[in-house]
């Protein structure tokens, strides 16, 4: 019998084989009822699930290689009070649970150890990541020295392989610049708030901490310069009247067009290793769908920001140096001169946080799911060839036991009765997410709510990650109490009025215009264009340290996070004010 009878075969009796086992994340799968009374709690991780997840990125890249990378640095570091963080998956999403440090005594022991690991950081940060930087750029040329032209069978196996050592090797270099630096931003805050009542909302902690430059919006900046070289050369109608997939051609009518097409193939073919997303191997990179960054392009030039004299950020950084040292000298002046070595080493380490954390998400992240996506796509494109599964992109429905299972003979393998299955429910998912937001439970737990959740298992770790990024801290105080309709925690502070614009996925932000309050489950680096038109951000997820916080306060753009809710209760076009500084956000219009 045929390898398409056997197919057929399988469809018609599938109703006799629907025991096989074909979930998404074997051993990771999330089951409430064995995990729940292990850990107690399981968190979402909802800055990295929104939208659902493939299963090749949610099991081998967040569920193994990040849990992998969270226990690996809690080691390095000896975290006091946690041993590190387990990832489970369910729905597309992973979910966290922590390993608390509750003895005293060694809480204590491992605090010696931890000063003594950070110290380094301290010292040298920037000498330490610019190491790992080289690292990771000698790491991601060996991959991409792959040629599928030369390939034999062997060749795609070790491949693989390469790329999932790379998985494990990424991790645990971008958790030693994220914990130390955030590290550094959770002790000042704890100094601040012990000694001062100064915690990370205020806006004189955010002054010390931001103004930095990074090579994410060293991009974002050679994107403007381009968008405005295009107005400069007479080009502004050409993108305002082509769509981004059309401009390919069309300024391909014009030698200016073709001068300024070559400028932009320059600029990617240095910067084009970038994906997309920064959680998923499903969305492509820049050099592989150029329409990305020319939509970007488009959007600078349509929406006025290529008609300023001076790029944003610099006028920003501007103005936020001066606030920077202005606050930093307030604070110091409070210390007592015996501690003011340690405030300036834990100030100068914690300054490093914003800047890493946009840096590490395009040199750990972007880049790689873009090293990552060209590489399984060959592999795919291997297995498809020999009828192991549909389409080179059903390689992304497969997990590395599986795609090892295949790759020496694959044209004896049929793996199409799982990806299929999986392409079909990760597509339902994803389409749910882009209909009715997030709809997945923020956590599993056996405490009596959330709250008591966050105190109980997240809280006592002090582990910054996840309380300032990943799960982020509640808000205070309750929307009913601020006479608020919706409340979150603040990101900058500040106060906006204006028309909500609620986006969901990133390729929608061109419906953002100047002036809107853009309203987000939350952001990445490909949204950060946004905050130089919207009046504000409110996102539903995320902490001080998350994305939307960090680029609302170097835009100097009122900003609220996890407010859990606001994609949910708040339709676009409606009128709503914000005050970042309370988290408060008031809808004003609620008749639409």
């Amino acid at each position: 019998m045929g390898r398409e009878e056997l197919w057929a075969q399988w469809e018609r009796e599938r109703p006799r084989a629907e025991d096989a086992i074909w979930d998404c994340a074997p051993g990771y799968e999330l089951i409430p009822e064995v995990d729940v009374p292990l850990n107690h709690s399981w968190f979402l991780d909802g800055t990295h699930s929104c939208p659902p997840m493939d299963p090749f990125s949610v099991y081998e890249y967040w569920a193994r290689g990040c849990g992998h990378g969270l226990k690996f640095i809690n080691s390095f570091f000896s975290l006091p009070r946690s041993y590190g963080t387990e990832g489970r998956v369910r729905e597309g999403a992973i979910y966290w649970a922590f390993y608390v440090v509750r003895d005293e005594k060694e809480i204590r022991e491992r605090e010696a150890r931890f000063r003594e690991a950070l110290r380094p950081f301290l010292e040298d940060f920037d000498g330490i990541w610019e190491k790992h930087k080289h690292e990771l750029q000698s790491m991601y040329q060996k991959i991409l020295s792959f040629n599928p032209r030369e390939a034999r069978n062997i060749d795609y196996i070790h491949l693989h392989w390469d790329c999932i050592e790379s998985i494990f090797r990424v991790w645990e270099i971008h958790f030693q610049g994220m914990q130390s630096s955030y590290s550094a931003w959770i002790l000042l805050e704890e100094e601040c708030k012990r000694r001062f009542g100064l915690d990370d909302k205020s806006e004189d902690f955010q002054d010390m901490l931001r103004g930095f430059d990074n090579e994410v919006y060293r991009v974002d900046r050679e994107m403007w310069e381009l968008a405005k070289t295009a107005v400069d050369m007479g080009l502004a109608d050409v993108f305002k009247e082509k769509s981004a997939e059309e401009l390919t051609s069309a300024l391909q009518l014009s030698d200016r067009g073709k001068e300024w097409w070559q400028k932009f193939m320059n600029f990617l073919d240095v910067r084009g290793w970038r994906s997309i997303s920064s959680i998923s191997i499903a969305d492509p990179y820049w050099l592989e769908q150029p329409s990305t960054p020319l939509r970007k392009i488009k959007d600078l030039i349509i929406k006025g920001e290529a008609m300023r004299k001076d790029y944003i950020l610099d006028e920003k950084r501007k103005e936020f140096s001066a606030k920077r040292e202005a606050a930093i000298n307030k604070l110091l002046e409070k210390v007592p001169d015996a501690d003011k070595a340690w405030f300036r080493s834990l100030i100068n380490l914690a300054q490093r946080a914003s800047s890493y954390s946009e840096e590490h998400d395009l040199l750990c992240e972007m880049t790689h799911f873009a090293v990552l996506r060209r590489s399984y796509l060959h592999i795919g494109e291997w297995l498809a060839k020999n009828g192991c599964i549909d389409r080179p992109e059903d390689v992304m429905f497969l997990i590395s036991p599986e795609i090892e299972m295949c790759l020496l003979v694959p044209q004896r393998n049929d793996m199409r009765w799982i990806t299929r299955r999986r392409r079909a429910q990760w597509e339902q998912w994803r389409a749910r997410f882009a209909k009715e937001g997030e709809f997945r439970p923020p956590v599993y737990t056996d405490r009596s709510n959330i709250q008591e959740a966050i105190a109980l298992d997240l809280l006592p770790t002090l582990d910054p990650i996840f309380i300032k990024i990943v799960v982020g801290e509640l808000p205070s105080v309750s929307a009913e109490e601020i006479g608020a309709d919706i409340v979150g925690i603040c990101g900058c502070p500040g106060v906006a009025e204006g028309r909500a614009r609620v986006v969901m996925q990133y390729m929608d932000l061109d419906q953002l215009q100047p002036g809107e309050i853009l309203v987000c489950p939350q952001t990445s680096p490909e949204w950060t264009t946004a905050f130089s038109i919207a009046a504000g951000v409110i996102a539903d997820r995320g902490g001080t340290l998350s994305h939307a916080a960090i680029i609302g306060r170097e835009y100097g753009v009122p900003t609220i996070v996890n407010t859990f809710v606001a994609c949910e209760k708040i339709k676009t076009g409606q009128r709503i004010r914000m005050d970042a500084s309370k988290g408060a956000v008031y809808i004003l219009d609620k008749e639409q």
